[in-house]
């Protein structure tokens, strides 16, 4: 088993992608630490894995909540000694368009999707160069490579990940510390229902695309494979995202305009 007792922590494993993380990492033979905000999620989780995983703890709290963040770190030192993998998954998309978009919302997104991962990856940094090894797994998007309409906010937050990580392997590349960043496209999770419109309220629709994408086990299963031959990015999607992906590297001109025809929804 590639991960066997290795201690594995997934943020925002309540749901989706890290659930089914979750799931992987257990058939691997981690000891799995699983946060989120919500605990009766978690602990339905973690009873998924238990068969398993070498032990499950579960973890709950809010990542936005930047305070708790050293006690955490140390409830998972105290019960395991160490960290081997840790797979930064917590995040929220959005839906709607930049003029309408309040600041909030902005500031929202980012205190989510990358002030609270950066706050974590600062605490964790010690613990990994002590270890002198150590995962880092940020969950970040096509969209991070790629804006389209209505995405805004979350694209930005999404190229400040990658931008944020490729600085951390850069500067940790010789102290046995890696970086495999993720870049998923549509993947079939709740991800859209629970987006934030321009009032920050939840958008509450599924996208047809989002409807349509990869299985969320089959896309964890790839990123347990990259997370083990420790790639430094690694995407995972349909041939749609895979299209833009490569379009944007051949020529970005026809990408921009292959997103206006993409329709505002």
């Amino acid at each position: 088993m590639k991960f066997s007792q290795q201690v594995v922590w997934i943020t925002g494993a309540s749901s989706g992608i890290g659930e089914s993380l979750a799931k992987a990492f257990a058939e691997e033979g981690a000891h799995l630490v699983l946060s989120a905000r919500r605990e009766s999620e978690l602990q339905r989780v973690a009873t998924g894995c238990l068969q398993q995983a070498g032990s499950v703890l579960v973890l709950p709290f809010d990542m936005t909540d930047l305070e708790v963040h050293e006690s955490m770190l140390e409830k998972v030192l105290a019960s395991y000694g160490r960290i081997d993998v840790m797979v930064l998954n917590a995040g929220v998309s959005q839906r709607s368009m930049v003029e309408n978009t309040k600041l909030e919302v902005y500031r929202t997104l980012f205190e989510i999707n990358f002030f609270s991962i950066v706050a974590l990856t600062q605490k964790l940094l010690p613990v990994f160069k002590k270890q002198s090894s150590g995962i880092f797994v940020p969950i970040a998007s096509v969209a991070g490579r790629i804006s389209t309409p209505r995405r805004g906010a979350y694209a930005a937050s999404k190229h400040a990940l990658i931008g944020f990580f490729d600085a951390v392997r850069a500067e940790t590349q010789d102290l046995g510390i890696h970086v495999c960043t993720v870049l998923p496209g549509y993947i079939k999770t709740n991800i859209s229902l629970n987006a934030m419109n321009e009032d920050g309220e939840a958008y509450g629709k599924m996208d047809p695309n989002q409807a349509k994408g990869l299985d969320p086990d089959v896309t964890a299963q790839g990123i347990v494979q990259a997370v083990f031959a420790k790639k430094k990015e690694f995407f995972i999607g349909g041939k749609l995202e895979a299209l833009g992906l490569f379009v944007k590297r051949l020529s970005p001109l026809l990408l921009f305009w292959m997103i206006r025809k993409v329709k505002n929804t």
